[in-house]
Formats: structure tokens, C-alpha cells, sequence
């Protein structure tokens, strides 16, 4: 994370003195808001290593997720269609039900 980042949010989010304390309203995306909106600033700040949450920073840790990082934060258009692809497709996955099916207790293994 981009250190002069993790400043400004360590500020935002002092720690517990007081018992009662309430936390501050702290968005993990400052640029969207209290309107909670998905937009291209999420890949920007990703390529900025601005991103609160460490799993959102890994998309740089490989080419390809970089490669599309960079893309979508140029192109929203392009992730929407990219989105809207990935949605149909999950959408045609024959979801195993009942007895067909299994929940597993770890998701590595069968039960």
C-alpha cells in the first residue's frame, strides 16, 4: 500500500481509547462515497497501490490481472461487458441441488 495512503487512512481510523467508542465512517473507496458506486476509480487506485483491502491489491501481482486492471480502469465500458459476459455464463453452471450436490466442509476437499 502506497505509505503516504496508509497514513491518511491510519488518521482516519484511530484506535479504540474510550469504552463506547464508536468507529469513524471510513469508505474503502473515498472517491465513490456515501453513494457506494462500483466505478473505474476502484482499478485506478488499485494501480496507485491505494486499495484498503490487500486481496484487491494482488491484481497486480500477476500480468494478466494487471493487464485488466489497467484496461478497466481506462474502460469502465469494458468492464461492464466483461461483467455482464461473466454473470451469463455462472448463469448457464448446472448448480448441483439435494442429493446431487454436496456442502463441503473445506472447500479443497470432498466430504
Amino acid at each position: 500500500m502506497n505509505k503516504s495512503f496508509l497514513s491518511e487512512m491510519a488518521n482516519k481510523c484511530p484506535p479504540r481509547t474510550k469504552k463506547g467508542q464508536t468507529d469513524p465512517l471510513v469508505y474503502l473507496n473515498p472517491d465513490s462515497g456515501s453513494n457506494h458506486s462500483f466505478t473505474s476509480s476502484f482499478y485506478s487506485r488499485v494501480l496507485s497501490n491505494k486499495s484498503v483491502l490487500e486481496v484487491d491489491q494482488q491484481l497486480l501481482y500477476n500480468d494478466d490481472t494487471k493487464q485488466i486492471s489497467e484496461e478497466f480502469s481506462e474502460s469502465f465500458e469494458d468492464f461492464r461487458k466483461s461483467f455482464a459476459l461473466s454473470m451469463s455464463k455462472m448463469g448457464s453452471i448446472n448448480v448441483l441441488t439435494k442429493n446431487e450436490g454436496e456442502i463441503r466442509r473445506d472447500c479443497r476437499r470432498r466430504n
